[in-house]
């Protein structure tokens, strides 16, 4: 497999994340360093390759990419690797690159691989299509990986990649760590495009949770009865904060994902939640059980004891009103949930 794709879209670390992904299917990766323009692009990815305890080749005696694809594609082989993965220096696909873009159609045509695969930042939109459009032209792609779909960005703009190569999403990226990549699963990354989320992701995740079946059948419970109480709200709110940046949880959730929040906002909402946990935990079991009653000297004491303010209790409770509301909708239009590969009437069964 043949790494191509613009400077600073991940491509070292996808590298090595693809790797992770082969291993774990009983393969035997061989990692190949043949980017000979970013100094420190061998010792990342040699560390990289010691870190998930793979092979890995580069030559930093040797200047020519070309040499350095093909004498480590060989010894790969010969070390009875099964699956190599060849990262090369970064293009932008401008025409004054030109020669970069020759250098590496060279690449290919000296290790024949069986697939190029095309890394493309989730951030990078509309430009999606030209820029695929030139590497294709260069080297036909045969299949994309996204990364850095941790952020913001959703990852649309791969789309219009893959109708200007023909070519397959493979993998998506979800974070920094190794393990953070996904096998591309078409029907939840366009749910999360269209902002009706990923449940059933969400739910795999819980899984990994402690306490995780509980977790598990009281959100399905919640989603069958068309209602969440505040104690399941504590719970998800709680179980969230522990799965990471808000932004990759966002996309999982229907609705949610559709909110147009930069990393600064996301930042704020991560504090909101954590204020939440701390209104929910100063609430009494009657309070928790019917919200109607908090009138204005609850509330008061609920903000005092929770070290919040009036208006955090408050925004708590109309975000609280509108899970609900959004849920009870959803629920009547189980149409939208069998697109997104879950039976509602057969949670209702398993719970009854």
């Amino acid at each position: 497999i043949m790494l191509v794709g613009v400077q600073g879209s991940g491509k070292t670390t996808t590298a090595a994340k693809i790797a992770y992904i082969y291993k774990r299917y009983g393969y035997k990766p061989c990692l190949v360093c043949a980017d000979t323009y970013r100094p420190a692009a061998y010792d990342q990815l040699l560390q990289l390759s010691k870190s998930i305890d793979v092979l890995f080749c580069g030559d930093t005696d040797s200047k020519n990419p070309i040499e350095i694809a093909k004498k480590c594609t060989d010894i790969c082989s010969k070390s009875g690797a099964n699956i190599i993965i060849v990262d090369t220096a970064g293009r932008h696909g401008y025409n004054e690159e030109e020669a970069l873009l020759n250098e590496m159609r060279e690449i290919m045509n000296s290790i024949t691989p069986d697939e190029v695969m095309l890394i493309l930042d989730a951030s990078i939109g509309q430009k999606a299509y030209d820029l695929a459009l030139r590497f294709h032209q260069a080297t036909p792609i045969g299949s994309i990986t996204i990364t850095k779909l941790d952020g913001t960005a959703k990852g649309g703009g791969a789309l219009s990649a893959v109708a200007a190569t023909k070519a397959v999403i493979k993998f998506i990226g979800t974070g920094e760590k190794i393990p953070e990549i996904e096998i591309f699963e078409p029907r939840r990354f366009v749910g999360r495009i269209l902002g009706l989320g990923d449940l059933p992701s969400l739910i795999e995740k819980l899984k990994a949770l402690e306490h995780s079946n509980i977790l598990e059948k009281r959100f399905s419970k919640s989603i069958a009865s068309g209602k969440i109480t505040l104690v399941d709200l504590y719970l998800q709110i709680n179980a969230i904060r522990k799965l990471g940046p808000l932004s990759k949880i966002l996309q999982l959730i229907p609705g949610l994902s559709l909110l147009p929040l930069d990393d600064k906002q996301m930042k704020i909402s991560e504090e909101k939640m954590d204020k939440w946990l701390a209104i929910i935990n100063s609430m009494t079991y009657e309070e928790l059980k019917n919200p109607n009653i908090l009138d204005k000297s609850r509330i008061y004491r609920i903000a005092l004891g929770s070290g919040t303010s009036i208006d955090d209790v408050k925004d708590l409770l109309k975000y609280y009103e509108l899970i609900n509301n959004f849920i009870k909708t959803t629920k009547r239009r189980h149409g939208i949930f069998k697109k997104l590969g879950i039976d509602l009437s057969r949670i209702e069964e398993q719970i009854k």
